[in-house]
């Protein structure tokens, strides 16, 4: 099992173009990346890359995940 933000990273990676939130959810059930409970996930993984961004911007870290539009994100290394 994946963390959701470790899921969502490598969904995009394999995917090669930005996705919506429910795709990289529904993409990460299928696969058995992930498990949740919630009944919100695509808002959770939402405000989980948000919060990574953040983190890592704090810390002078590299950002892996860009905001593309909305509910959908890619990944900064594609720039």
């Amino acid at each position: 099992m994946y963390s959701k933000t470790e899921a969502a990273y490598k969904i995009l990676k394999e995917s090669k173009k930005p996705l919506h939130v429910a795709d990289i959810i529904k993409i990460a059930l299928e696969k058995k990346l992930i498990k949740t409970k919630g009944k919100t996930p695509e808002s959770t993984l939402a405000v989980d890359l948000l919060l990574e961004n953040r983190r890592r911007t704090e810390k002078g870290a590299k950002l892996r995940f860009v905001k593309v539009g909305s509910g959908t994100w890619g990944l900064t290394e594609w720039k």
